[in-house]
C-alpha cells in the first residue's frame, strides 16, 4: 500500500512539474535541433534518443510519455531510432502495456524502436510473489507489437543501418538482475558477430541495470546492479573483449551529472562511465521522476540523444518535454577498424 501511495504522490508532483515545464524559456531551454555548440562540420551518421524508466500506469504519465514522444518524433531533430531501456510500465500487467503501447504507437513516428525489459515489467502487481512468466507474456506481446518482431525471449538483436544493437534481460522478478550463464554464452557470440562487421562502429549493449560497481552500484543486490556479482564480473569480461562497446542502462532514476555535484553514494556516480579497457556505460535518468534531488534535472521528462559520427559518438542531454537542451554533454572518441 506504501509503494502504492508513493508512486501516486510522486507522478503527480511529476505531472506539475511537466506542466511548469512548457514554460521551457523561462529554464533556458530552447526548441529543437542540435545545440549550436554541439555542432560541426563533419557528417552526421545516426541519431539515437534514449528514455528510460517511464513507469507508464495511467493517463497522466501517459500523457507525459505523449509529449515527449512527440519532441522525438519532430523534424528538427531528426530522430533514427528510439530505446526505451526498461520499466516502461510500473507493473507488467496488461493495463499498463497497453497505455504504453498506445502511447507510442499514437505519437511515435520514428521506424526504429527498441523496448527492453526491466524490474517492474517482471511484475503484474505491487502484490508478491510476482508471475515472471505472466509479465514476460505480457512484455512479449506488446514490445513485439512496437517494435514489429516476434522475440520469444526477453534477449535479442537488432541491426538498423549497420548498428548492431544486443538487448540483454534479467530472468526474474528481483529488483536487481538475474542473468544466467546461457544467456552470457549468447551475448558473446552476438558481440562477436557484431564487431566482426563493424567497421569501427560503436556496438550498443542495452540492459535495464547497470553493471556492479558502476554508477554508484554496489556489489549485492541491495545496490540495484546484479545480484550475483560473479555474473556482472563475467559479463563486464565479455562486453571488454570488444571495441566501442557502449553499454547503456537505466534503474538508478539519478539526473544527469558529470561528476562535478555528484551524488553522495559510497561509489560516487556520474551519468558516463569508462569501464576497463573498451567499455562506455552510460545510465539513463528516469524519464517520469524528476531527478533534481540525484544533481539532475528539477523536471520530468529527461533523457539522451546520441549522436553518432565516424569518430565519436556524441550524449547531448534533453527535456523532451519541454522540448529544449540540458546543460549535459559527453562525447567519446571511436577507436577506428585501422586502429
Amino acid at each position: 500500500m506504501f509503494a502504492q501511495i508513493e508512486s501516486i504522490l510522486q507522478k503527480i508532483g511529476a505531472v506539475l512539474l511537466a506542466i511548469v515545464g512548457t514554460f521551457s524559456s523561462l529554464l533556458g531551454l530552447g526548441p529543437g535541433g542540435i545545440p549550436e555548440e554541439a555542432a560541426t562540420e563533419d557528417t552526421l551518421c545516426y541519431t539515437i534518443a534514449i528514455v528510460s524508466d517511464t513507469h507508464i500506469d495511467n493517463a497522466a504519465a501517459a500523457a507525459m510519455l505523449d509529449a515527449g514522444l512527440r519532441d522525438i518524433s519532430a523534424d528538427y531533430l531528426d530522430t533514427d531510432a528510439v530505446l526505451f531501456l526498461g520499466d516502461c510500465t510500473d507493473n507488467g500487467n496488461v493495463e499498463n502495456w497497453e497505455t504504453f503501447t498506445n502511447s507510442v504507437t499514437k505519437n511515435c513516428t520514428v521506424e526504429n524502436k527498441i523496448v527492453i525489459l526491466g524490474n517492474h515489467d517482471t511484475w503484474t502487481s505491487y502484490d508478491t510473489p510476482h508471475d515472471y512468466d505472466e509479465a514476460l507474456n505480457n512484455y512479449l506481446t506488446y514490445s513485439n507489437t512496437i517494435m514489429g518482431t516476434n522475440h520469444t525471449t526477453p534477449y535479442f538483436t537488432c541491426e538498423f543501418s549497420g548498428y548492431s544493437f544486443i538487448v540483454l534481460a534479467s530472468e526474474d522478478t528481483s529488483v536487481s538482475a538475474e542473468v544466467s550463464y546461457e544467456q552470457l554464452s549468447w551475448a558473446d557470440e552476438q558481440l562477436a558477430a557484431a564487431a566482426a562487421k563493424s567497421s569501427g562502429k560503436p556496438i550498443f549493449v542495452l540492459m535495464h541495470q547497470p553493471l556492479n560497481y558502476t554508477h554508484a552500484v554496489g556489489d549485492n543486490k541491495d545496490n540495484n546492479g546484479f545480484s550475483n556479482n560473479e555474473t556482472s564480473k563475467k559479463l563486464q569480461a565479455i562486453l571488454d573483449k570488444y571495441e566501442n562497446v557502449f553499454y547503456l542502462s537505466g534503474h538508478q532514476h539519478y539526473g544527469l551529472n558529470d561528476g562535478s555535484s555528484a551524488y553522495n553514494y559510497p561509489y560516487g556516480f556520474t551519468t558516463v562511465e569508462h569501464v576497463g579497457e573498451n567499455i562506455t556505460s552510460v545510465n539513463l535518468p528516469s524519464f517520469i521522476y524528476p531527478s533534481m534531488i540525484y544533481g539532475g534535472d528539477p523536471l520530468a521528462g529527461d533523457g539522451l540523444v546520441l549522436n553518432i559520427y565516424a569518430d565519436r559518438v556524441e550524449l547531448l542531454g534533453r527535456n523532451f518535454i519541454a522540448q529544449g537542451w540540458l546543460d549535459y554533454t559527453a562525447t567519446v572518441p571511436l577507436k577506428s577498424a585501422a586502429d
